[in-house]
């Protein structure tokens, strides 16, 4: 008896069909197994809808409101901006990667289920083992496995989980892990402890998401390339 609410790319499918509401993101057909537009549509989705609630439930005013949906309309220049600063240091960093056979990627807060993206894209098409943890939890096991070259990926957002992820990065250091963090333009403390560093424009929190992921589904995308697999 419950009310279903589906987020879906393709109308009329399965989900929306069995739905009392469905909302489409219309972002187009995904062609290859990895979907990497309808994660960021989906995303954006969601943020819209959480927005909307928090000024019906009285959580946020009407400016406020406002100035979150007009942050959310420039999620496409946002992206856009993302793939272009970061196309050329990621196809570099592939070829380090493309010889791995294991990775972590930890973030914290609404980095964690951005890493979680990025894991999942690397198993599905370069086909190399992947986890996602929040970076708190990584010393409880995720640890034990790292060794001299290990690579663990930091997704590293300035907010008040930053000072905590240095830690995160230090603790990975320290069992000569080879740290690599997508981290916000501007950065300093985060980068220096890094081995390889990938900037990413400054954007508000809610956009966040739009500007991390396109970076980790290019990183997937190369490894791939550079493995001599077929991306789609």
């Amino acid at each position: 008896g419950a009310t279903i609410i589906s987020l879906s790319n393709v109308i009329e499918s399965a989900i929306p069909r069995e739905s009392d509401l469905t909302i489409y993101t219309r972002a187009g057909p995904e062609i290859g197994v990895a979907a990497t537009k309808t994660f960021t549509t989906q995303v954006l989705s969601l943020a819209a809808i959480t927005v909307n609630l928090a000024f019906l439930n009285g959580s946020i005013d009407r400016m406020e409101r406002k100035e979150l949906l007009d942050q959310l309309s420039y999620a496409p220049k946002i992206a856009e901006k993302s793939i272009m600063v970061t196309e050329g240091i990621i196809r570099e960093f592939s070829r380090e990667l493309s010889n791995k056979n294991n990775a972590y990627y930890l973030g914290r807060g609404i980095g964690v289920p951005v890493a979680m993206e990025g894991a999942l894209k690397l198993k599905e098409i370069a086909y190399i083992h992947a986890e996602a943890y929040p970076a708190g939890e990584s010393k409880h096991g995720p640890i034990a496995l790292v060794e001299q070259g290990f690579p663990v990926l930091f997704i590293i957002m300035d907010d008040n989980n930053y000072t905590h992820i240095l830690g995160n990065i230090e603790e990975m250091s320290a069992r000569d892990a080879l740290t690599i963090g997508i981290v916000p333009e501007g950065d300093k403390e985060a980068s220096e402890k890094l081995t390889m560093v990938i900037k990413v424009p400054r954007s508000p929190w809610i956009t966040s998401p739009i500007t991390y992921t396109p970076p980790l589904q290019l990183l997937a995308y190369y490894v791939c390339i550079e493995r001599g697999y077929d991306p789609d």
